[in-house]
């Protein structure tokens, strides 16, 4: 069984009213959407896992435009910008024409990119993880969804992404119920 569908078992899920138009989504983003968070966010849409881990979504809806998967490509030209100007630094082994895109973030400004690179195929984009400032930065090498599942069973080993706000009650919190 995948990471995603334990995920879904898990929770449980509820389809969203409409399905994402995943076709799209890539075109404005310019890359393709890992299957594995196409195949999460198909069974329940967007929210909040462990009342700490808030997924972007396409189309999120009004006042949620923080969570906007389609605006990640802006985000990355925004973050470009402070790695030019130095209030940002990068990882220092991020590669020239990799691009990283935000998929979630945390109420205490932590973010979760993609790491895309232009011949990376994409199930097989690396996990990026940056702390509010860009003072720190994590590397997974894991799908989005084994990485969420490992977040889930408390196994996460990282120093950004801090086990003391997850709330393990609260697995799932569709952005509807909010």
């Amino acid at each position: 069984m995948t990471s995603a569908q334990q995920l879904i078992e898990m929770a449980p899920l509820t389809p969203p009213a409409g399905s994402f138009d995943w076709e799209q989504v890539e075109r404005q983003l310019g890359t393709a959407v890992p299957q594995d968070y196409r195949e999460l966010l198909d069974a329940g849409g967007g929210g909040l896992w462990l009342d700490y881990l808030r997924l972007f979504v396409p189309a999120p809806g009004s006042g949620l435009k923080h969570v906007d998967l389609e605006r990640s490509g802006l985000e990355w030209e925004q973050l470009q910008d402070l790695f030019e100007d130095e209030v940002v630094e990068p990882p220092d082994d991020l590669e020239p024409g990799v691009r990283l895109l935000p998929w979630a973030s945390t109420g205490s400004g932590v973010t979760l990119y993609w790491e895309v690179a232009p011949e990376a195929a994409a199930g097989s984009y690396p996990i990026r993880v940056s702390d509010r400032n860009g003072d720190l930065w994590e590397r997974y090498d894991q799908s989005t969804t084994d990485l969420l599942l490992t977040a889930v069973q408390g196994e996460l080993d990282s120093e950004l992404l801090d086990e003391s706000w997850m709330d393990r009650e609260a697995l799932f919190t569709p952005y509807a119920a909010e």
